[in-house]
């Protein structure tokens, strides 16, 4: 249900705290439903809604009826005839249903011009919906297969994971609607095996083209506005926000790395900002701190952290444009965790965020820590600080500001990010169906080779307790550091009693890829590129550009 604002709470707890001296009405939604149950995109949907009184007293003021869809107010209904005691009224509007999940909410007597009742607790009901693609349309778009890219963040905001979160979100949502999407980090694993430039739309689209995809779909939250509003009376506080979030996307075709077609999306949230800190000075303080850090090679912006805060580091690259990766440890140097790829040019800056866990999502306990820029061959840079016992009285809590997690998910950002990731998904989907006729003649599946070629295979001896995977290949099968190995779940494996030779399987899918960050005779450890389950007997083999 879409939050109440500041004020409609404060009118609520103020209402529940009086006592009538008189006869009051009290207005409800009674009924509230929508004909067809379960629509299909494009169909009109009748929304039909009751209101009944069910107070000692007719109403004796005007008073009116608001529907709202995913926070956008579509119809105001006014009633200005008296509503009897137990009687009701009826209204009915049309909506055309747009693919995707969506909260329709009808409310009667809102806050900003509420009449006296006897109970301002029961003026709202709420319906949740995922209205499927037609099936026209799904027979349209089955064929294609689609990959999104990360979004770039272009809002300095301080949120975590935003580019990549939004872009999760995107391919959720595109998947659940029948798109064949895949996966997002297979394509990232492709551009840092062969060096592709995410910020070329050529290269980007080249990897999208190797992964066997039919169409790319790159973009960029291009604003999250926030307003931030406080009320105080006498012993009662409250805070909230109005947000606003804008994002934008690219429909690519993958062979001519050509712009199909420009996709906006908005989303809007209000209420309860969900926040444990004053958002707004938080906020503010995110682009200092990032412009601290980026003074060369690898620094973070402070010595120490407190247990739960976010950690960034940054690493300003003097040197040739390439990829960059950063590994947490301890200072005894066990792996703690890795934090991902990223490709920085040259006299730019990259910049990681960590959240205290480890490889397992267990929170690190306090104690001396370092970060190492690894290049794919070397460790480049290093950097040490602490975590202290403690709370910070500054900064919320980490998963409050990761994309993604629960504790995000139920703050105004996170509804306002929802929204916007609604908006634009419908959008993606219109573009798909219009350009799926030309996308699909011009593809031949035989080109398209989904999985790079491979050369040493080998499987899955363990996986360690600190996140590394250990596999049975090491310097005798000529494995270095820096090699980057895809990780495959298979059946009808065949391997030779006596050499152990891998003779044969059949590929079920690719769980992810590992890059080699230590060899011995015959085992490496490798270090996952992205999140997924290796298990013990999975083939490995080793990528080759």
């Amino acid at each position: 249900m879409r939050r109440r604002t500041i004020l409609s709470i404060v009118l609520l707890l103020l209402g529940s705290t009086a006592i009538g001296t008189h006869a009051l009405p009290d207005l409800t939604i009674s009924a509230f439903d929508l004909r067809p149950g379960n629509p299909v995109a494009g169909q009109q949907v009748e929304i039909n809604v009751v209101v009944s009184n069910l107070g000692a007293s007719a109403t004796s003021d005007p008073f009116s009826v608001h529907v709202r869809v995913d926070g956008e107010e579509i119809a105001v209904r006014p009633f200005v005839d008296p509503l009897s005691s137990g009687g009701s009224v009826r209204m009915s509007l049309e909506w055309e249903a747009v693919v995707g999940p969506h909260t329709l909410v009808v409310e009667v007597d809102p806050a900003v011009e509420r009449i006296e009742e006897s109970d301002e607790t029961n003026n709202v009901k709420s319906i949740l919906i995922a209205v499927q693609l037609s099936p026209e349309s799904a027979a349209i778009l089955s064929p294609l297969k689609v990959v999104v890219a990360p979004f770039e963040d272009l809002t300095f905001s301080g949120f975590l994971n935003l580019g990549v979160g939004v872009a999760d979100k995107v391919s959720d949502r595109l998947a659940g609607s029948g798109v064949r999407v895949l996966q997002r980090t297979e394509l990232e694993a492709i551009m840092q095996e062969r060096g592709l430039n995410p910020a070329q739309m050529e290269d980007v689209a080249q990897a999208g083209r190797l992964l066997g995809a039919d169409a790319l779909v790159t973009g960029a939250v291009t604003g999250v506005h926030v307003v931030e509003s406080s009320l105080q009376l006498g012993f009662l506080s409250l805070s909230g926000a109005d947000v606003d979030v804008q994002l934008s996307a690219k429909l690519i075709d993958v062979d001519s790395a050509e712009v199909l077609s420009v996709v906006p999306g908005e989303g809007h949230d209000e209420g309860a900002t969900g926040f444990s800190v004053n958002l707004g000075g938080l906020l503010s303080s995110v682009s200092d701190d990032e412009e601290d850090i980026c003074g060369g090679g690898l620094q973070t912006a402070r010595s120490w952290y407190n247990a739960g805060e976010s950690v960034p580091f940054a690493y300003h690259n003097a040197g040739a444009p390439r990829w960059f990766s950063i590994e947490v440890v301890t200072a005894v140097g066990a792996f703690v965790e890795w934090l991902g790829w990223q490709y920085v040019g040259s006299g730019s800056c990259g910049i990681w965020y960590w959240d205290q866990l480890n490889a397992s999502g267990m929170q690190m306990s306090t104690g001396v820590y370092a970060a190492k820029v690894w290049d794919g061959t070397t460790y480049v840079a290093e950097v040490g600080f602490q975590i202290r016992p403690g709370i910070s009285l500054t900064s919320p809590p980490v998963i409050e500001l990761t994309v993604g997690t629960a504790a995000f998910e139920d703050t105004v950002v996170g509804g306002a990010l929802n929204h916007a990731a609604d908006d634009l998904t419908a959008g993606l989907l219109e573009a798909l169906q219009a350009a799926a006729p030309a996308l699909t003649a011009l593809r031949d599946d035989a080109t398209f080779a989904a999985t790079p070629l491979s050369s040493a295979e080998g499987q899955v001896a363990a996986v360690l307790p600190d996140g590394r995977v250990a596999i049975n290949l090491g310097a005798s099968s000529g494995v270095v550091a820096g090699d980057i190995f895809q990780v495959v779940e298979v059946a009808n494996l065949v391997v030779d009693p006596q050499s152990l030779e891998i003779l044969s399987y059949d590929t079920l899918s690719v769980r992810g890829t590992l890059v080699i960050s230590e060899v011995r005779e015959r085992v490496s450890f490798g270090i996952q590129q992205s999140s997924f389950e290796p298990a013990v007997g999975d083939v490995v083999r080793e990528m080759v550009p």
